[in-house]
């Protein structure tokens, strides 16, 4: 599903916001990551191998999840071996 352009600028700014301010910046492939994810909503309930067939490696993605999970732009409700994680999505990233 093609991201709408005004949630592509919001996930945008934010991670610039984000990388001004805190104190390394986040992975180059974050917003492209959170537009595959997050398109029309908030709420993300693909498995990994779905969201890793949009061009990204397996390790480096799991990486990127939980580093936006740390910097406060995802929350994680952990699935079951049939039922994948649940991530929400924070815009600006929650503060912890």
């Amino acid at each position: 599903m093609p991201i709408d352009e005004r949630r592509q600028d919001a996930i945008a700014t934010a991670i610039a916001a984000y990388d001004r301010a805190a104190d390394g910046p986040l992975p180059r492939n974050a917003g492209r990551l959170l537009a595959v994810m997050f398109p029309a909503e908030d709420v993300c309930r693909r498995s990994l191998e779905t969201i890793g067939a949009e061009g990204f490696g397996r390790s480096s993605l799991s990486l990127m999840l939980r580093r936006l999970e740390r910097a406060g732009f995802l929350t994680r409700q952990r699935g079951s071996a049939c039922i994948p994680d649940t991530y929400r999505l924070h815009l600006p990233p929650v503060q912890r």
